[in-house]
């Protein structure tokens, strides 16, 4: 009775999968988004129709460990985009990775211990929640080999950071110049105090321990395997500026 009943979900989510693909059988080009907010991905990465594939939604709700299993094995799949760490369809995800596959963390929420939780999950990192703050971002060089010397820098927008070693930062804060420094951090323009020389005796030093602490503060994260496989964490809240550019260019293993 029970492989019945587990026969009678394997079918109707393989239905679903089919209704939804119709117009784009599962060999061409595909992402699956699951357990995501189809309309707050789009409102800030474009729709379907923007991209150069097309989305599957799948739910844990109706969609069994099996069918998702076998949604993964599908020859046009490109990467999943998933949210939420609960119950054994993460562990399909991880198996998809350690197969090879590009799994994606949709982080908007900004959840303080997800980044710790997905790291663990996954065997990588370590990674950690940072903070949720506004900042001019540049992409590192493992960045622009993946996606091209086209877009290099994120305007000042906000996003949840993650604190992830060297090799897995994708994006960065964008270094600033000491008088950068000073206008930013000492002296805003939007600031009433007045000029103190104590204070800016200790800037150099400041300085200092500001461009070390800028490497741990990065809304874009991805820890790349032996065999090909890939775990990254979006930290992005918003589409501003050349996001949407990023996130496709990431998500679909293209150049921008």
């Amino acid at each position: 009775v029970e492989a019945k009943i587990e026969a009678g979900r394997y079918l109707a989510i393989i239905s679903t999968v089919a209704t939804m693909a119709a117009a784009s059988p599962s060999d061409q080009p595909h992402i699956i988004l699951f357990d995501v907010n189809v309309s707050l991905f789009e409102s800030c990465f474009g729709k379907d129709e923007d991209w150069s594939c097309r989305f599957v939604s799948l739910s844990s709700k109706s969609c069994s460990t099996a069918a998702l299993d076998n949604a993964l094995c599908q020859p046009g799949l490109l990467s999943v985009v998933f949210m939420g760490m609960k119950g054994d369809h993460v562990n399909v995800l991880r198996n998809y990775y350690l197969n090879g596959g590009l799994v994606v963390y949709f982080g908007i929420y900004g959840e303080f211990g997800q980044p710790t939780v997905l790291s663990r999950t996954f065997g990588i990192g370590p990674w950690s929640f940072s903070g949720y703050t506004k900042h001019i971002y540049q992409l590192t060089l493992p960045a622009l080999q993946k996606f091209g010397n086209k877009v290099k820098e994120q305007q000042y927008t906000k996003s949840n950071l993650v604190n992830a070693p060297v090799k897995d930062r994708l994006m960065i804060p964008k270094e600033l110049s000491y008088d950068e420094y000073i206008e930013e951090y000492i002296y805003p323009y939007d600031s009433d105090d007045n000029y103190d020389e104590e204070k800016l005796k200790l800037a150099p030093q400041k300085y200092e321990s500001h461009r070390e602490s800028m490497g741990t503060y990065s809304p874009l994260v991805m820890h790349e395997s032996f065999n090909g496989g890939a775990v990254a964490y979006l930290g992005f809240v918003n589409g501003d500026g050349n996001i949407p550019l990023i996130v496709r260019a990431l998500l679909t293993k293209q150049k921008i």
